[in-house]
């Protein structure tokens, strides 16, 4: 939606579901959904986020595997745009979403779609700089979570602990994406 010369509102929710039958119990890996990354989530890492409320498998070092993959898929994004001088561009954005998959898995607790899926969105905003060339857009975005779905209920909301000040919050927190065009 075009609010004035140079600025607009863009916005897009997307739903993704599917059913295996037969024998199956979920879908073939390439063919399920997958939130978080720089056209999806930004303040999450692309696979990291679900199915429902399962945390991302840590490895050593502090590192995580981004493998989350669910049949049914729930995505949402706003993004205020406006130009800023010449071919540089900025946004404000949020976003919010999640995977699931259709049956209980003993393995994943949590990660079955429920009546209860609202309580399991992920949220994160953050702004960035867009570099409009007309034959190519370079976009940046700095994005932190707002919500956290894995973590206990009542503790999700992480606005509490934004800390830009300390070195190990922004480590763990901020998320920085390059990429090429616009997230939508």
């Amino acid at each position: 939606m075009k609010l004035s010369e140079n600025s607009q509102l863009a916005s897009r929710v997307s739903l993704g579901l599917s059913y295996s039958y037969g024998n199956s119990r979920s879908l073939p890996y390439l063919k399920q959904y997958y939130v978080g990354g720089p056209n999806s989530i930004r303040a999450f890492g692309a696979r990291a986020i679900g199915p429902g409320t399962v945390a991302p498998e840590k490895l050593s070092n502090g590192l995580f595997y981004a493998d989350q993959t669910g049949d049914i898929k729930l995505e949402m994004n706003t993004e205020y745009r406006s130009k800023l001088a010449g071919f540089v561009h900025w946004a404000a954005f949020i976003d919010a979403g999640n995977v699931w998959l259709q049956r209980e898995d003993v393995n994943k607790p949590g990660a079955k779609f429920s009546k209860n899926f609202l309580n399991e969105l992920a949220v994160g905003g953050g702004a960035g700089l867009r570099f409009d060339f007309t034959f190519l857009i370079i976009r940046t975005d700095f994005s932190i979570p707002f919500r956290i779905p894995y973590l206990p209920k009542g503790e999700r909301w992480v606005f509490k602990d934004i800390d830009f000040g300390s070195s190990q919050w922004r480590k763990d927190n901020l998320m920085f994406n390059l990429a090429i065009g616009y997230p939508f």
